[in-house]
Parts: structure tokens; C-alpha cells; sequence
């Protein structure tokens, strides 16, 4: 898994999680202390949180004071980030009354030679602890401490007896980077301290080295470095370097990065200044050398330069693309663009590279310093210098003119020039002799409809009334919503399915069952005058139906959140940090049914971290840990979704059991039994106890449900399966895009399985998907049409409800023939002209007709202008 975890996203989300001391996760062989007043009843493996056994707590054998000399040892094993600590006093069967008032925390992890004293951002040690021996006491850390051994030492300002319980709270350290070498910011007076105040290593004439500091602790600077105060003094979260340093005329500045394990680096990502009014500028030009044993540098580094930026003051984040090299150490060199460079936090896309790796001894290659800046180059790997026995007579060298005779070059180039043009001459009879083949070919085949979108170059489709149906597939066209795993040095967008883009996808849903459930009546119309008056089309005769088994399916690979394709070549889509829910928050209310990974439930939230609206919540749980990667994945996707109107991943559990992912819910249920329950506003007669709503409520839940696509369009994102059933109600008519629908039994009836497909939504699906398995943008344009149907109906009936399974296929065949022979859905009844034209529009044959949901947001917010949900 690619790690580019930025640690305040850690702390912020997810690192918080108690690592282990109170539910026993770390073994008592991990803890150790320098003394015990009774190893049997008050030995360290008793200093865990709410710990009652025995003396119910770690003692140590001496009385301590301001020396702070004992210590209670916890041996994490692996590298974590630890965000906060807790502590509690001597349980001693309610009748203890040992407790510190306050301690100090020490650490170790690889690469420090030394135990390290802890300090917050201020330079304090001491940490305040308990007043009493039961309450328990928690403390944030920050800077937060990344290592593998921590300490505990109580400290007093009188002699007294201590005995303490303790926990640990933060993550995993998942970027394996120990330690960074870079030159000591800059400090100017008072006023300015762009100095790394929290490196944990050593500073040797200004010289940092082996250590951690501000550069990876996860806080970022604001864009005005000489506002940012944040309590600390100005200039904190910036570290700072200018070009005019005593000898550092023409050098750049020079960072080393020490990893943990030999890693696979695909970018690095440095979050820069660019106040350029206070000759403050990103870097111009960087390069990037890579090391197994951080003394043999390769002599060709990865090349990166920056165009200056003199119109946005704004500080960014520059992404250095690193073309999957190897190393444990990293060397970066940054060319300054202006006086200064300030650096806020620096993360690396890696992975870990298995394999055993010969640390060689051989003397280091020197890197060559040109002593200037370099010019702006493409992102691409040079080589910056000669080999070890390359000859150092400039006429050679430098021209690279070979040893062979000058004479035998303008030979060699004659024949190499007469080749190309026999070459030439041969590929243009080739393609002038293909044409005439394919106009000969093309006399005696049957027409076939094209569009700019779908052309068909393998088999021929021939289309009569109760006929078989042989589709064209477009073999190894590239699909731009779909995505595949790239190997090699070719880095281009790849389809999801090899060769079989038309594949057609299952919806991830039960099985179908027979819905026994009686048809709920039609909504009254409104009054005369509030709908612009339409008489519904008559429906066009259908001719029979092909065979449905005659339609082939390619059975793609199923996910729990059935909507999401990610966007082509996004890796960050799996880089995003999920944050962690507490499992113990959570009280199943019901089983919603069942998906490729496992159940999907109903949840009650005790106590809600992440919002006060959200009372219940949706979990998917992992049934089968050979799945656990892809769950990963799905999770991973969901989560880089944040929009009002599409329903959000509110945190998930990846790395304890049970696997689970926790999604919103909304108080009011799925769009279509809303809209069921009630009744148009002005429908007569009306029960005196109705729930009714408005025309312009309806508008207004459909210009959200707009807006929603319109972001997931943005992002390219696909939701394959956009209907009533997927789309949840929130107070005041709040409405986000979901999929929760797709699981629930109640909506089987939705579903058919066509030749031994999966469960689709068929009479929800764009003419292109149902043949062709095609899935896009405009395909849930199509979709949403349907849906507006939907809603306007009030979700009484089923699209098409008049039409069996077989006639829907049939009647998606005529978009395809272009016969005219199509049936359009019938507009609802008194529905807006204007309306029931948008949904023609969104159910043209052409995908390029059809409008994009910016454009369909646009225009229902336009029909909704001055409406206000608070007023209904």
C-alpha cells in the first residue's frame, strides 16, 4: 500500500487510537520499569489503564522527586506516531492513594544513539498528571513523538511515593522515514524565527542531523509567514533558508532523507511559501539522488523545475514526480528562486521494496555542483555526470566524438537516410492499400449508426424483429472513467477491462425476489394552474423482443459501494488517510442486506465524534480477509468525497477487527419511500392528516441531487446505479447521493438479472449501457432523467412499469438500430413543459446531445429560484 500519510491528518483523523496497554495488545514482555516496590502486585506489566489486578498499578521501588531517576518502559516494536498519553493512579482495591501529579515522557526509536526528552512547542518537559488515583487524565501531544519505546518518569517538587497506570494513544508510522539532515533555518532577531525549533536530533554548526522536526510534524504554515503566530512567535511552522548565507553563493539547499526499509518512491510532495512581494519564492529547479547505503549516490538524479508563480501569494504544495526509484535515502537539492526558501512539511509516495539489497562500500560519486542555477528543464532523468572511466580530453568528452574516424559518420548517416526513406515509401503503399481494401469491404456490408463516441471495428450486428443480436465491441479502446493497474515505464491511461471496454458491470445488490407488496395508489394531480398542462404521449407499438440470452455479459469485479469509479491515473484516490470511528460507539438497529464483502447494517450512534446531525449511520463490514485489500481500496475511494449533497465516509476501521467502513446516513430514509409517504401540496381530496409536498420542493431536491453529480462529474467519477432508492433525505430537504438502496430487499423488484448477470437496474440504465455495458458521465445523465421521473411521480410506479423486462431490452434496441421506433417514458402528469423537455434531452440517442449535470444544476436552480425549504 502506497504510504503519503501527512501527520496532521494523523492527528486530526485517525491517530488517535489507544495502542494498546488497557485492552493488553502490548505484551507484558513489552514492558519493563528501573525498579518495582513488589514486581508480583505492583510490577510494571500492572501499569495499564484501569487495571485492577493485584496492586493495580506500576510502583516503583523508590520515592521520587524533581530527579525523576525511575521510569516505566513500553516497547512498541514498530515505529508509531504517538499523539497523546493517559494516566491514572493505584487502584489497590479502592483504597490506594499513589498517583503523580506530574511526569515527563522520554523516546527512543532507530537512528537516535540516545533517549530523547519530549517537549512541546514551548520547550516545556513536564506534562500535568492526577489529583486523585481513579480519574483518568489525557494529554495531547504536540509536536507528537514518532518512536518505538516510550518512558513514563514521574516527576514530584516534594518526596513521595508514586504509583501510576498509563496508556498510549496515535498509529503506525507508515512513511518508514527516520531521520532528515538539512542546514538550520534561519533566525532574525524577535521578529523572525524560521528556525526547525522541534528536531530531535543534533545541531553541529548548523548542521542538523539524525533527527525529526518540524518538516514532518504535520502542522502547515500560512501563507504569510510574518503573520503566523499561532502562539508560538512569528514565523513558526515555517523553516526558512536564504541564498546570501556565507557560502552559499550559487549552492542549493541540500536535504537528506533516511528511510527505515529500502523503498519505491513515486513522488514527493513539499508544501513551500511563495510570498514573493517578501522574496520569498518556490524553488526553481530540484533534483533528487538516490542511495541504498546513503554513501553511493546515483550519479543520475531526477530532474524537476518550477515556473515562477508572481501572481498568487498563496503557499502550495509542490509535487516532484520521483519515476518509481529506489533507495533508502533520499537527497534533495532545491535551486533558489528568490532570496529565500521556506519549507513547512515534506511526504514521500513510497512503497516498500522487498528483496535483499548489497549495502556497498565503494567511495561516494561525487554529484557535481555547477555553482549556478539551473534553467528550466522538462521533468524527466538526466545524467549529471561522467562515468568513472570516462577520458577528460575535452574533444571527447565533451563532444563525444567515438574513436572511429570522423569520415565513416557522414556514412553511416547516408545509409541510415536511405533506409528511412525505403521505410517511408513502404508505409504509404501499406496504408494506401488498406484504404482501398476497407472501401472494397465497405460495399458489401450493412450500415451501421456511428456516433463520434461509439465506433465499432470487429464483428457486424445484424438487427431484425425477433432476430439474434451480434454486437460490434471496440476491442482495446481507452475508457475515460475507467482505470487499470500499470506496470512498466508507461504511465498512459489504461482501461479498467483490458480489451473488453463494453463489459457490462453488475450491480452489487441481492438477488431478485417477488414483491408481494401491493401497488401503492397514484398521487392526485394538482390543481389546474400549477403545472403547465401536457397531454402524456401515446406509447409507440414495440416489436418482439430479442432473446435475452443472446446478450452477453462480462462479469466485472464487485464492491461494496457500488456507484464509485475512480478517475484515471489518481493515485492519490489510495493515498487518502480514512479516519478511524470507534467500533464501541455503534448499536446495530438492522441488517440492511447483504454486500461482496460482507453485511451492511443499520447503526445507532451512541455518541457521534464527527457530527451532531448524524445519528445513524450505514456500516459495511468485511466478511473474508482475502477481500480486505480491495475493501481497502473501495474505502479509500469513498473517502476522497466531500460534497453537501453526496453521502460521506465518516470513518472506517482497516487495521483492527472487526473491518468495517461507516458511511452517513440521514433521518428521513431513502428518496423513494419519502416520497411515497407523501402527496403532492395542492392534490384533492387531501386527507386532513397528509404529509404533503411542493412543486418547488420537488425542484429543489432534484437541483441537489444535480449538484451532487455535478461534483462527482468533476472528480469523473461515475455512480452507475443514480435512482430514488439511492438517495437519502435529510431535514429540511437536504438530499445526498448514496447507494444505499441497492442493498435493501425491498427494491429486488428493481433488479433483473439478464443472461446470467448480476442484479441491474435495467430501467434506470442509458440505451449504451444495457447493450454495451458502457458506462459514463452521460450515461447517468440518462439516469438522472429517470430519476427526475421519479420524483414528479411521487415514486409511485416504476419506470416503464407497463413494460416486461423483455420489452424494456427491446425497446433500448431501437436507440441503438435509430429506427425511431423508441418509447420515451410519458411525461408526468401536469409536468412542466420545460421539464419533461429536459429529460428528453438527457435521454438523447448520442451521448454528446446530451447535457452534463453543470449544465442540468444550472437550469433546475434557475426553475427554483426564490424557493426556500425553510418556509414549508
Amino acid at each position: 500500500m502506497i504510504s503519503s500519510f501527512i501527520l496532521c491528518i494523523f492527528v486530526a483523523a485517525s491517530c488517535v487510537s489507544p495502542l494498546g496497554m488497557e485492552s493488553g495488545r502490548i505484551k507484558d514482555s513489552a514492558i519493563t520499569a528501573s525498579s518495582a516496590y513488589d514486581s508480583a502486585s505492583v510490577g510494571p506489566h500492572h501499569g495499564r489503564l484501569r487495571n485492577d489486578k493485584n496492586g493495580g498499578a506500576w510502583c516503583p521501588r523508590h520515592m521520587v522527586s524533581r530527579d525523576a531517576k525511575e521510569h516505566l518502559e513500553i516497547n512498541l516494536e514498530e515505529v508509531h506516531v504517538v499523539t497523546g498519553s493517559r494516566t491514572q493512579g493505584r487502584f489497590g482495591n479502592g483504597q490506594g492513594q499513589e498517583y503523580a501529579e506530574e511526569y515527563m515522557l522520554e523516546y527512543w526509536r532507530p537512528g537516535l544513539d540516545r533517549w530523547t526528552r519530549w517537549k512541546n512547542r514551548s520547550g516545556k518537559e513536564l506534562l500535568p498528571g492526577n489529583t486523585n488515583t481513579f480519574t483518568i487524565v489525557d494529554q495531547k501531544l504536540d509536536p507528537p513523538i514518532i518512536a518505538s519505546k516510550i518512558r513514563f518518569l514521574p516527576y514530584s517538587d516534594h518526596v513521595r511515593t508514586v504509583c501510576m497506570r498509563v496508556e498510549l494513544l496515535g498509529c503506525r508510522w507508515a512513511d518508514g522515514l527516520l531521520s532528515y539532515n538539512v542546514p538550520q533555518g534561519l533566525r532574525r532577531g524577535p521578529e523572525l524565527d524560521l528556525t526547525d525549533r522541534t528536531y530531535d536530533g543534533f545541531e553541529d554548526n548548523g548542521q542538523l542531523t539524525r533527527g525529526l522536526g518540524q518538516l514532518v510534524d504535520g502542522q502547515k504554515g500560512r501563507d504569510n509567514f510574518r503573520m503566523d503566530l499561532a502562539g508560538h512567535g512569528k514565523g513558526y511552522e515555517w523553516v526558512g533558508w536564504r541564498n546570501d548565507t556565507p557560502g552559499w553563493a550559487g549552492h542549493p539547499l541540500e536535504l537528506l532523507f533516511e528511510f527505515e526499509k529500502v523503498r519505491n518512491f513515486s513522488a514527493a510532495h513539499l508544501h513551500t511559501n511563495n510570498l514573493f512581494t517578501k522574496d520569498v519564492q518556490v524553488f526553481s529547479h530540484a533534483r533528487a539522488f538516490f542511495s541504498i547505503n546513503g554513501h553511493t549516490f546515483s550519479p543520475e538524479p531526477v530532474h524537476f523545475s518550477y515556473m515562477p508563480d508572481l501572481v498568487l501569494e498563496h503557499s502550495r504544495n509542490v509535487t516532484i514526480k520521483l519515476h518509481h526509484r529506489i533507495g533508502r535515502y533520499l537527497k534533495l537539492q532545491l535551486y533558489f528562486a528568490s532570496r529565500w526558501i521556506l519549507l513547512s512539511e515534506v511526504s514521500f509516495d513510497s512503497v516498500i521494496v522487498s528483496g535483499n539489497f548489497t549495502e556497498d562500500v565503494e567511495e561516494d560519486v561525487q554529484v557535481p555542483d555547477s555553482g549556478r542555477e539551473y534553467p528550466l528543464q522538462r521533468d524527466e532523468v538526466k545524467s549529471t555526470s561522467k562515468s568513472a572511466d570516462a577520458p577528460s580530453s575535452p574533444s571527447k568528452a565533451d563532444t563525444g566524438v567515438p574513436e572511429e574516424p570522423k569520415h565513416y559518420i557522414g556514412f553511416v548517416i547516408g545509409v541510415l537516410t536511405v533506409v528511412i526513406l525505403v521505410l517511408v515509401a513502404a508505409i504509404v503503399f501499406i496504408v494506401f492499400r488498406n484504404q482501398r481494401l476497407k472501401a472494397a469491404v465497405g460495399m458489401s456490408t450493412l450500415p451501421v449508426a456511428r456516433t463520434d463516441l461509439e465506433r465499432f471495428d470487429s464483428e457486424k450486428m445484424t438487427m431484425e424483429d425477433g432476430g439474434d443480436i451480434t454486437m460490434y465491441v471496440d476491442t482495446c479502446r481507452p475508457s475515460l472513467y475507467s482505470r487499470a493497474s500499470v506496470t512498466g515505464a508507461d504511465y498512459s491511461e489504461v482501461p479498467d477491462l483490458v480489451c473488453q471496454e463494453y463489459g457490462l458491470e453488475p450491480s452489487r445488490v441481492p438477488p431478485p425476489i417477488i414483491n408481494f407488496l401491493p401497488k401503492p395508489p397514484p398521487v392526485p394531480p394538482p390543481p389546474e394552474g400549477y403545472y403547465t398542462q401536457r397531454e402524456p404521449p401515446v406509447p409507440l407499438p414495440l416489436t418482439p423482443s430479442p432473446p435475452l440470452s443472446v446478450l452477453s455479459r462480462s462479469k466485472l469485479s464487485d464492491h461494496f459501494m457500488l456507484p464509485l469509479s475512480p478517475e484515471p491515473d489518481d493515485d492519490a484516490v489510495f493515498d487518502v488517510v480514512i479516519p478511524e470511528f470507534p467500533g464501541d460507539k455503534l448499536r446495530i438497529v438492522e441488517k440492511v442486506g447483504e454486500g461482496i464483502f460482507g453485511d451492511v447494517h443499520l447503526c445507532e450512534v451512541t455518541v457521534s465524534p464527527s457530527s451532531d446531525k448524524c445519528k445513524y449511520v450505514v456500516v459495511h463490514t468485511l466478511r473474508s480477509e482475502s477481500f480486505r485489500e480491495e475493501f481497502g481500496k473501495e474505502v479509500r475511494a469513498l473517502a476522497r468525497l466531500k460534497d453537501e449533497n453526496v453521502a460521506m465516509l465518516l470513518g472506517a476501521n482497516l487495521n483492527a477487527e472487526p473491518v468495517c467502513a461507516v458511511r452517513e446516513y440521514a433521518p428521513f430514509g431513502d428518496l423513494c419511500q419519502y416520497l411515497q409517504d407523501h402527496v403532492a401540496e395542492t392534490a384533492t381530496p387531501l386527507a386532513p392528516n397528509a404529509s404533503t409536498l411542493s412543486y418547488g420542493c420537488l425542484i429543489y431536491m432534484a437541483t441537489q441531487i444535480a449538484s451532487g453529480m455535478k461534483y462527482l462529474e468533476s472528480l469523473r467519477y461515475v455512480h452507475k446505479d443514480l435512482a430514488a432508492r439511492n438517495c437519502l433525505v435529510g431535514h429540511g430537504y437536504e438530499i445526498k447521493v448514496s447507494d444505499l438502496g441497492s442493498y435493501r430487499r425491498m427494491y429486488s423488484a428493481d433488479y433483473c438479472s439478464v443472461a446470467g448477470s448480476g442484479p441491474l437496474p435495467l430501467r434506470w440504465m442509458a440505451w449504451e449501457t444495457v447493450l454495451l455495458g458502457k458506462y459514463s458521465g452521460k450515461s447517468d445523465v440518462w439516469s438522472f432523467a429517470v430519476l427526475l421521473w421519479e420524483i414528479l411521480t411521487f415514486a409511485r410506479e416504476q419506470p416503464f412499469e407497463e413494460l416486461g423486462d423483455d420489452a424494456v431490452v427491446a425497446n433500448v434496441t431501437h436507440f441503438y438500430q435509430n429506427d425511431g421506433k423508441q418509447v420515451l417514458l410519458s411525461a408526468p402528469i401536469n409536468c412542466p413543459k420545460e421539464i419533461f423537455d429536459l429529460m428528453c434531452e438527457c435521454w438523447q440517442r448520442n451521448e454528446s446531445d446530451r447535457p452534463t449535470f453543470r449544465e442540468i444544476h444550472l437550469f433546475l436552480q434557475r426553475k427554483n429560484l426564490g424557493y426556500n425549504p425553510e418556509l414549508h
